[in-house]
């Protein structure tokens, strides 16, 4: 058969048609592709040394989105599944950032929100997917503020001098729901998004934090603990306020979040010594654990628009079985000092053995013989709890026991009076309290009622304090109160090295078991010497006196160590030493490893402070908040998680 010309020409046309769509279709494909599927969980972890952002993908790879920008926590989800937002601090300071699309294959850089000197923190998308509310400490404190993507000014929604924080916006957008402290007491409130009609949903006494909306918006989970403090997952109807509890559990539980289809709800445990992610049935049957993992895992995102299937995401998420905690060095006492008490287990989350806190003998005893053991009692359950050694600072003289028109830190004039409080202390607690601090810091006029210090009157104190502790508990020690590091002296203080030698020439050798010592650094690094002997090297020098006057025996615990950060407000005397989160974590890492390697006469370190950053009794700008090793929000910063990870060798 033969083919006609006109007929070759059409099928060479054709052929010519159908390659060039081939090679179109292959073009478009590539360049054109769909991208991949939105992954079904966000979460925040500290596994590689300080928060960072990670999603797990449709196949269970995990991917760290943040890669260390900077320490990073509180991951959120838009309604829409695209976008996430999320706390960051690789400004320096705390703000809210947010990815407006996740594609794996080409992730975007993400977008700063907020950029407000004061720190941000805690995101919650509107349901539309155009504001997000968070809480900002630019008011002097925590409180809700809400922001639209295309603003540069943030709205303020709550106004009062407390603490507002974990803000969640329901999903049909009328209210959000966040944790309220006020007057100690924390419960959930929720407001309008034009910041009116802020009522308590939680019925007293039931206490709760962490609320998370159902997705139909007519009920609120929440952690919450009752009258005992047992924790547990309530669950709250909004039309009724009919409240009931789903899960009770021993462990200390964080970030709550709904699954879009309502059938899941997730959750942060301390178990096994660690933080890991859970999800738990809202039927209360058994939680499934998601991660388990070395680290702090916390704040799971549940995306919206992707079923959520947990015991599947569970296979290929566990890397690795928790770490024992380590065991206790008998040559050191590794510690904190700590302003919460329900915070007492992140010390064994950390892998030290010891807690510091303070008893005022003005609190305890503020009329002659009438004795309220209220705050020493917490603090030895608290402590006792965790199983953690004891060290508590003594402190303050009630009224009744100083001259009239000074205040407390002044001493008393009565010897006798005291001598009978710290009887009655140590007989209390006696096989409880591993240990005292007589006192804090008395070679500074403040410590010592705005008087010059006098190192021969503080002698006479410890010595009556030494005497009365070990007439009723010998095995208890007794430590000196930690000396502030001043250099030479000035105005309002007199030099340590002076100090303590003024200490030894009044007879102290022999009425203390180990001397206190507080060498801050004033931002220089643990191997920097100063000159004017405002460094870490100090401590060295305090011990040549000790062996100047025959004590070499004794050691030296720092009952105090810490680096101030940088911080938006002005700190007065502390501004000028601010250090970054990196030199913070760097620093107190190098502090421990130093002084085990360099120093054995040092045998404990108490680091100042684990958490006074998250406690409502100090403002945004109180100093002590920014030595702090947690965040406002009570994530960790760099420098708890890497002491942690100090502690397990990894």
């Amino acid at each position: 058969m033969r083919i006609s010309k006109k007929s070759l020409q059409l099928l060479l046309i054709s052929l010519i048609t159908l390659l060039g769509f081939i090679t179109f279709s292959l073009v478009a494909v590539y360049y054109y592709r769909l991208p991949p599927p939105p992954p079904p969980y966000a979460f925040a972890s500290d596994r590689e040394g300080q928060g960072d952002i990670f999603v797990v993908d449709a196949q269970e790879q995990l991917h760290n989105l943040t890669q260390g920008a900077g320490n990073e926590w509180s991951p959120t989800w838009s309604a829409d599944g695209h976008a996430l937002a999320f706390t960051s601090q690789r400004t320096g300071d705390s703000e809210i950032w947010f990815y407006r699309h996740i594609n794996l294959d080409n992730l975007d850089k993400p977008q700063n929100l907020t950029q407000n000197p004061a720190w941000d923190y805690s995101p919650t998308w509107s349901p539309s997917g155009q504001s997000l509310a968070f809480v900002s400490e630019r008011d002097g404190d925590a409180e809700i503020f809400m922001q639209h993507l295309q603003e540069n000014e943030a709205i303020q929604l709550t106004f009062n001098e407390e603490t507002d924080r974990l803000p969640a916006w329901s999903p049909d957008g009328k209210s959000i729901a966040f944790a309220a402290i006020r007057n100690g007491v924390e419960q959930i409130h929720r407001i309008r998004p034009d910041g009116t009609d802020e009522q308590i949903v939680t019925p007293s006494p039931l206490k709760g934090t962490s609320p998370a909306w159902s997705p139909d918006s007519q009920q609120l989970a929440f952690i919450g603990w009752d009258d005992i403090g047992a924790p547990g997952i309530y669950m709250l109807s909004i039309t009724d306020t009919n409240v009931h509890k789903i899960y009770a559990s021993p462990s200390r539980l964080n970030s709550l979040n709904w699954s879009a289809d309502g059938q899941w709800l997730t959750f942060t445990a301390w178990d096994d010594g660690n933080h890991d992610l859970f999800a738990l049935p809202i039927d209360g049957a058994p939680p499934t654990r998601l991660t388990h993992e070395t680290a702090w895992d916390d704040f799971m995102a549940i995306n919206p628009q992707v079923p959520f299937t947990p015991q599947a995401v569970a296979t290929g998420i566990a890397q690795a079985a928790p770490a024992p905690r380590p065991p206790a060095n008998p040559h050191m006492a590794m510690g904190v000092n700590i302003a919460d008490l329900s915070q007492a287990y992140l010390i064994n989350d950390l892998g030290f053995d010891w807690a510091k806190s303070f008893v005022n003998w003005a609190t305890v005893e503020p009329e002659r013989g009438k004795l309220n053991w209220n705050d020493p009692d917490n603090i030895v359950k608290a402590f006792g709890d965790q199983k953690l050694k004891i060290l508590m600072r003594v402190h303050g003289t009630p009224v009744w026991a100083r001259p009239n028109d000074t205040m407390f830190t002044h001493p008393p004039y009565d010897l006798h009076d005291y001598e009978t409080f710290i009887t009655a202390l140590a007989t209390r607690y006696k096989g409880q309290v591993a240990a005292y601090e007589i006192g804090n810091e008395p070679n500074l006029n403040y410590e010592w009622g705005y008087k010059t210090p006098d190192p021969a009157s503080y002698t006479a104190m410890l010595k009556v304090a030494y005497q009365a502790i070990k007439r009723v508990d010998p095995q208890a020690t007794v430590v000196s109160g930690g000396l502030a590091t001043t250099g030479d002296g000035s105005a309002t203080a007199t030099g340590d090295l002076i100090y303590l030698q003024g200490m030894y020439t009044a007879g102290a050798k022999g009425y203390f078991d180990v001397l206190g010592s507080h060498p801050y650094s004033y931002g220089h690094a643990p191997d920097e010497v100063d000159q004017y002997g405002l460094s870490l090297s100090r401590v060295a020098e305090q011990y040549a006196v000790m062996q100047a006057n025959g004590d070499a025996a004794t050691p030296i615990w720092i009952t105090e160590l810490g680096w101030v950060l940088h911080s938006p407000w002005d700190l007065d005397e502390h501004q000028a030493s601010g250090v970054s989160a990196a030199q913070q974590a760097e620093y107190l890492v190098r502090s421990y490893q130093k002084v085990q390697a360099e120093w054995p006469f040092v045998q404990g370190i108490f680091i100042f402070n684990l958490d006074f950053s998250t406690v409502p009794w100090y403002p945004a700008r109180e100093p002590m908040r920014w030595y702090a090793i947690l965040n406002p929000d009570g994530t960790p910063r760099p420098a708890y998680s890497q002491l942690r990870q100090m502690q397990r060798g990894q």
